[in-house]
């Protein structure tokens, strides 16, 4: 009796086809700048400008932020989510936020705070 691998086969591929990232880390390599942060649909009384992130090919990223916030550490993607850890501070734990649409020029992050969705709106700098 003749046994098909085929649908086994075509089943796997399907689930490591569903399983990739739409995003690509290459698309994300470059300097940020916020231009729009929102809080449970309200904006933040914060300077945007003040925001940025960098993402280097080599899987390192810095941060910086209001009242002089600093990151470094290391990413990644994975399906619809970023990964950050932030290795400079020691007590630091993974950060996932999740990407709602990166574009040669733009970055939309959401991401919670105290419970409180957060909207992120980046431009990349030339």
């Amino acid at each position: 009796m003749y046994k098909s691998f085929a649908s086994p086969v075509l089943i796997a591929i399907l689930f490591l086809l569903l399983g990739c990232s739409p995003y690509r880390q290459r698309d994300l390599v470059g300097g940020w700048q916020a231009v729009a942060i929102s809080q449970e649909g309200d904006t933040l009384q914060i300077d945007p400008k003040v925001v940025q992130f960098t993402f280097n090919k080599n899987e390192g990223y810095t941060f910086k932020s209001t009242l002089n916030y600093h990151e470094s550490g290391t990413y990644y993607i994975l399906n619809k989510r970023l990964f950050t850890m932030d290795t400079l501070n020691r007590a630091s734990t993974e950060k996932a936020v999740e990407i709602l649409m990166l574009t040669p020029d733009s970055l939309h992050l959401k991401m919670s705070d105290a419970g409180k969705d957060r909207l992120m709106k980046l431009v990349k700098q030339k």
